[in-house]
């Protein structure tokens, strides 16, 4: 029996093989625990992990929200900008226009002032040598005046002493 039982190399070493596979199987089995706790292994790093990829696509679809409305608020800026340049654009011409307008406008006035200026001055001057002409023979009038006054006042006295004196 005891030939029965003698073990063979083939044996041992199938043995020795089976007890080192067994040996890892625990270690292998240890390792995924710690790697599987939720506290401090892998499983907590892929719950964490979890939580910011789920963050992250909320985070992306707030933005993609808030891009899409500032997109929006951005077309209407741009048009009014466009509908405020147009609007800028025509009131320069019409400035433009009007300055050109202006300015003519103005020559001509002022060529009309002047020359309104220069008969009023013309007749100023005319009307002043009339006075003048005036002043002349008014003081040559009052010349005469005086001295027809004075003759006459020498007329007068001889015709009022004779009747005073009785003769008439």
């Amino acid at each position: 029996m005891i030939e029965q039982l003698a073990i063979q190399p083939t044996d041992i070493a199938l043995f020795l093989v089976s007890f080192a596979a067994c040996v890892y199987c625990i270690i292998l089995s240890r390792r995924l625990k710690t790697l599987q706790d939720t506290r401090d292994g892998l499983g907590a790093t892929i719950m964490a992990m979890n939580k910011s990829v789920a963050a992250v696509s909320s985070a992306t679809r707030e933005t993609r929200v808030q891009a899409g409305e500032l997109t929006d608020r951005l077309a209407q800026m741009m048009r009014e900008a466009d509908k405020s340049c147009q609007r800028l654009s025509a009131l320069q011409a019409s400035v433009e226009a009007s300055e050109g307008n202006l300015g003519r406008k103005a020559d001509a006035v002022k060529s009309e002032v002047t020359s309104e200026m220069k008969l009023i001055l013309q007749r100023s001057r005319e009307e002043m040598r009339e006075m003048k002409q005036l002043l002349q023979e008014l003081k040559a009038q009052k010349s005469r005046l005086s001295a027809a006054d004075r003759d006459a006042d020498f007329l007068f006295e001889d015709d009022i002493m004779p009747a005073a004196g009785g003769r008439r």
